[in-house]
């Protein structure tokens, strides 16, 4: 993992009062930083529902079902920078011994990681960079906040 990796944790969810669009927010560790990642409502109301233990079997993602019919066991979800400037992310799994990578919307790993339990890490260039942009402006007064708690 080294030094460029900083996990974080589901604190929140929040809904933007102007678009309406979801976004869960990420908290580092040392409890000094927010990452906001848009989401869409339907995947945005799963992680949601998972949190609250309130999940029903047909709720859960096909990705999920798929993995766990199979036996792939998620290791990891990672968020980063990407070449555009968004958040990108990538799922670390095992399947057969084998260790695999695959790239998916960050909102559906950060859904799988809620699912499975699985840790997400943030690369620390997006916790700097990136929660000085994204944060205020998703934090800010007006915004209705649906979901705060800790999981650590």
């Amino acid at each position: 993992m080294g030094n460029g990796w900083s996990e974080v944790a589901i604190c929140g969810v929040v809904i933007d009062p102007m678009t309406g669009d979801p976004a869960v927010l990420l908290e580092d560790s040392a409890e000094s930083a927010i990452i906001a990642v848009a989401g869409d409502p339907a995947v945005t109301g799963a992680i949601i529902s998972e949190l609250e233990g309130i999940t029903q079997e047909r709720s859960q993602t096909l990705l999920y079902r798929f993995f766990v019919r199979h036996g792939v066991s998620v290791t990891r979800i990672d968020l980063s920078k990407g070449s555009s400037g968004e958040i990108a992310s990538e799922l670390a799994y095992l399947y057969a011994g084998e260790h695999y990578r695959m790239e998916v919307r960050p909102i559906d790993g950060l859904l799988l990681s809620v699912q499975t339990g699985a840790p997400v890490y943030a690369d620390v260039r997006l916790i700097r960079d990136g929660a000085s942009a994204a944060a205020p402006r998703v934090l800010a007064d007006g915004d209705l906040l649906i979901l705060s708690r800790r999981h650590r």
